[in-house]
């Protein structure tokens, strides 16, 4: 949960109460307070799914499965790793994990991992000059 300021804490604090007390306990609870992070852009999103497209192109022939969302799967599940998803009492467990929860650096450390396996791999991937992926790495050479 983010919270710009007092009174939006105090208006969602209702709701985060329920959600510690409906809380079934068979593990206990942790909560953390942490300074908010930008969550990975929508531009960081497309690059990574464009790449995926090209790595596709450049596997497809002798890997007939190597689709888009294929390759998606495989670099998700190769750098950032599984998860139990619980829902309810519900475990669906090993669920490749989101890029959704990654925030903007972390985004950039996973984008990193897939190009340097892609150019590895013999697959030039492209990098926009604009795109914020470039400019953040650019920010990160300064």
């Amino acid at each position: 949960m983010k919270f710009n300021d007092k009174h939006e804490a105090e208006k969602k604090m209702p709701n985060l109460i329920k959600q510690i007390l409906d809380w079934d306990y068979s593990k206990p609870i942790a909560i953390k307070l942490l300074p908010y992070t930008n969550p990975r852009s929508l531009n960081q999103n497309a690059l990574f799914h464009k790449w995926c497209e090209q790595m596709s192109k450049h596997f497809i022939k002798k890997v007939p499965n190597a689709t888009k969302e294929n390759m998606k799967l495989m670099m998700k599940q190769r750098f950032l790793g599984v998860e139990d998803v619980k829902i309810g009492k519900t475990v669906i467990e090993g669920q490749v994990k989101r890029t959704s929860n990654l925030d903007k650096g972390e985004m950039v450390y996973f984008m990193d991992n897939v190009y340097h396996w892609a150019r590895d791999n013999g697959v030039l991937l492209d990098v926009p000059e604009y795109s914020e992926y470039q400019k953040l790495k650019n920010q990160q050479e300064v």
